[in-house]
């Protein structure tokens, strides 16, 4: 079983996507797809039989380079909020934080909570992680979900809920017309209204899941399958241009997985198709593969597909017909 994680690929328009050849070829042999709610990390946790209780944000700040022991971890991403009449709206995630402006930041917020026993660290600049010294009861709504929503019915929940919620208004206030945001907002850029707490919980409390390869994109889209990796002991490679560079590798009976970059425009989604998925589908064709999975996501939700190795009869019979690529109504409320 290979599957494919691929980023953004639903966040445009879904109608020529499922005219293109690579996709009408995957559709010939494909599952009714599966929505999924909670977005692309939780889609993939499902297809690897991990319950959707998992925390993420160990495992994705194992990803993304830090040494992370049994403490209990939130995920922080800055983002920015935007009031619009009587609700504030999470308006998106801050992507372009220069390396200086998230350390002014982060140290801003250590000082601040140091009596709290929460200190934030940041790998990237824009990618940044809460440790905790004890273990909160806390619910939480992952970052993708929330996007373009108000931000009400996704705050913090649980016993400790309305602790977070209260911290959360503190940053608020701490980010409000600081000299990083006034500059940000001086050269035309989005301040760092807020953080968007999501995804904790312990590395010890991530049931080991069971795969053979992993290939991860360096960046953020590449955390979550690199620490699911190094959880589990295993070595995870660069992403190479395609799919044709590392055929040779897998067991087509062995569960890969394959961590794509965001599909940022539709030059990256017409290079998915070509180096990606049209060789995957003549893989599974040939007998290379014996199942392949496309989890895809946009407008905070993911839909996964699952092809099997056809038979003969199923290859000649698919080309005789024409099979649309399904992809449920995906529309941001």
């Amino acid at each position: 079983m290979l599957t494919l994680t691929v980023p953004g690929l639903l966040a445009r328009g879904t109608h020529a996507l499922g005219a293109t050849a690579p996709f009408q070829s995957f559709a010939r042999y494909a599952d009714p797809p599966e929505l999924n709610g909670e977005g692309l990390a939780s889609a993939l946790c499902a297809a690897l039989g991990l319950p959707p209780t998992t925390p993420l944000a160990p495992l994705c700040a194992l990803g993304a380079g830090l040494d992370v022991d049994d403490r209990y971890l939130i995920a922080a991403t800055p983002v920015t909020l935007v009031a619009d009449r009587d609700i504030v709206m999470l308006a998106g995630r801050v992507q372009d934080l220069a390396d200086d402006d998230a350390a002014i930041l982060v140290e801003l917020l250590n000082r601040h909570f140091v009596g709290d026993g929460v200190s934030f660290v940041a790998p990237r600049p824009a990618t940044w992680f809460a440790r905790c010294d004890q273990v909160f009861s806390l619910s939480t709504s992952p970052l993708d979900v929330a996007l373009g929503r108000s931000i009400y019915p996704f705050l913090p929940g649980g016993a400790d809920g309305n602790t977070w919620q209260r911290w959360q208004v503190e940053i608020q206030m701490l980010l409000h017309e600081h000299a990083v945001n006034q500059r940000r907002e001086a050269r035309g850029l989005l301040p760092v209204s807020s953080m968007w707490f999501w995804s904790n919980g312990r590395l010890s409390d991530v049931r080991i899941p069971t795969f053979a390869d992993a290939f991860a994109a360096a960046d953020e889209s590449g955390d979550l399958v690199r620490g699911l990796a190094r959880h589990i002991g295993r070595s995870v490679d660069a992403l190479p241009d395609g799919l044709s560079a590392i055929l040779d590798r897998l067991n087509g009976s062995e569960k890969a997985i394959v961590a794509l970059a965001s599909m940022n425009d539709e030059s990256a989604i017409e290079r998915f198709g070509a180096d990606w998925l049209q060789p995957a589908v003549a893989a599974l064709e040939a007998g290379k593969l014996d199942a392949l999975r496309l989890i895809a996501d946009g407008h905070g939700a993911a839909v996964s597909w699952v092809a099997e190795r056809p038979s003969r009869f199923a290859r000649v019979t698919s080309r005789l017909r024409a099979r649309q690529f399904e992809i449920p109504a995906l529309a941001p409320e």
